[in-house]
């Protein structure tokens, strides 16, 4: 885009001499096009997106007056707190590895932290990327992919000194069989339209659930895909509305009916009349299995930015293969920390209140109370152990340090700087210690 004006001068060009060279190369204009990269024909290439051994780097170019307008559209947003509003996406030049990706959209993501952060100064933001958004605006583009992903978020790690967590817990939920989006590091840099890119910081490039996790952990996405935001999404009988429910995947099914069987299933009273009918009707449409192993990471590693605390944060996937409701972790910045903005739900869940129906419920059936210390006593011996947490930490560590440490104030999340970073990442290590104690302690 920013580019093309000169390299269509150069195509008209070559086509008033060489005829040939016109028919070779305005096939569809685009230089860097190759099929495998940049085409909807081949499959995600996760090795490359999410490359797990190095931090890749991008480059996101816009003129002078597009990241203007991205500045004022977003504080329009942020000085109303209007959140049910994304921001516009705005059409950038990409650059990875030294190729370039074209009218690709960016724009901020719009959420209270972000809108706090860009009020007070701060550049390093989360970007949600959709690289066919302009597609109807430039039909060359047909179906542009990055290596086969259509939409990706770059997020700065909110309320993380240690710029690990969002990655880390993700990989925890996802290797154990927990639903979760594949994350990467990635090094940011923005060109404002001068020609000089700003370096925006370290951000933890995240999947996106409706097209390629779904795929990946369920081989379709097919299904009913719920994103939950909302009163009704704690499942409390008196308030729950399906407008709670955003249906992601089939925008026009209106019924949400599988939704609404599970709220009514969740709260008859048959639980008390009759419970063996309450949980045949109940393992029939949810997969209970999956939530109390979701439970089970959840709880040892400590994360109070879910259900129990928040009505958010979380998607329900309809699964064609066995039409139950699954669970689906999402935005996990706040885990592995023992305080936030409220308290972590506790390992046993006992003090979790009836508004939180699908704990309240479920933690008491002496049923499930035991499948749930089983995934838990698994899972502090395999994935959560604290010669496992300490390799990774310290990988991780040394893997992103030398992109922590180049973090301008303008541009970083990080309290404290570069001796902030360090300092978390060993409360990081005594957090596991502490959890492993607990975990142990309840499950005998």
């Amino acid at each position: 885009m920013k580019q093309r004006f000169f390299k269509t001068l150069s195509i008209i060009f070559c086509a008033l001499l060489f005829t040939s060279c016109y028919e070779e190369i305005v096939t569809n204009g685009l230089y860097d096009w190759e099929d495998e990269s940049h085409s909807n024909e081949f499959e995600p290439n996760y090795d490359i997106v999410f490359n797990q051994t190095k931090v890749n780097r991008i480059d996101i170019v816009l003129t002078a007056t597009e990241f203007a307008e991205m500045q004022l559209d977003m504080n329009a947003l942020a000085s109303t707190a209007e959140a049910i509003i994304n921001p516009k996406y705005f059409a950038c030049d990409f650059y990875f590895n030294g190729i370039q990706w074209y009218d690709v959209g960016v724009r901020y993501k719009g959420n209270k932290k972000a809108y706090a952060s860009f009020l007070n100064g701060n550049g390093k933001l989360p970007f949600k990327l959709n690289f066919d958004e302009f597609e109807t605006q430039n039909s060359d583009l047909k179906k542009q992919r990055f290596y086969g992903f259509q939409e990706l978020s770059l997020e700065p790690n909110f309320n993380d000194n240690s710029l690990m967590r969002e990655k880390i817990a993700s990989d925890l939920y996802r290797q154990f069989g927990v639903p979760a989006s594949k994350t990467a590091y990635y090094e940011i840099h923005v060109d404002k339209g001068d020609g000089n890119p700003v370096y925006f910081g370290l951000y933890t490039m995240t999947e996106d659930v409706e097209n390629t996790l779904l795929n990946r952990t369920f081989l379709t996405n097919t299904g009913n895909c719920y994103e939950a935001d909302g009163d009704g999404a704690k499942f409390e009988n008196a308030i729950f509305t399906l407008d709670s429910f955003e249906n992601i995947t089939n925008k026009e099914n209106p019924n949400k009916e599988d939704v609404q069987q599970l709220n009514d299933v969740l709260n008859s009273s048959l639980r008390s009349t009759n419970f063996a009918e309450w949980q045949t009707n109940l393992e029939s449409i949810f997969d209970v299995d999956g939530f109390l192993k979701y439970l089970a990471v959840n709880n040892t590693i400590q994360h109070w930015n879910t259900y129990g605390n928040k009505k958010e944060n979380y998607y329900l996937y309809n699964d064609p293969e066995d039409n139950l409701l699954k669970w689906v972790v999402d935005n996990t910045y706040e885990a592995l920390k023992s305080s936030g903005e409220e308290a972590p739900t506790s390992i046993s869940m006992l003090e979790v209140s009836k508004k939180w129906t699908l704990i309240y419920n479920l933690i008491r059936v002496k049923e499930y109370e035991l499948i749930y210390k089983s995934y838990i006593n698994s899972f502090i011996t395999s994935s959560f152990t604290q010669l496992k947490m300490d390799e990774l930490y310290a990988k991780n560590k040394e893997l992103i340090a030398p992109f922590v440490e180049k973090e301008t104030t303008n541009y970083t999340q990080i309290q404290g700087g570069y001796s902030a970073f360090e300092t978390e990442v060993e409360s990081l290590i005594n957090h596991t210690s502490s959890r492993l104690f607990i975990a142990e302690r309840y499950i005998k």
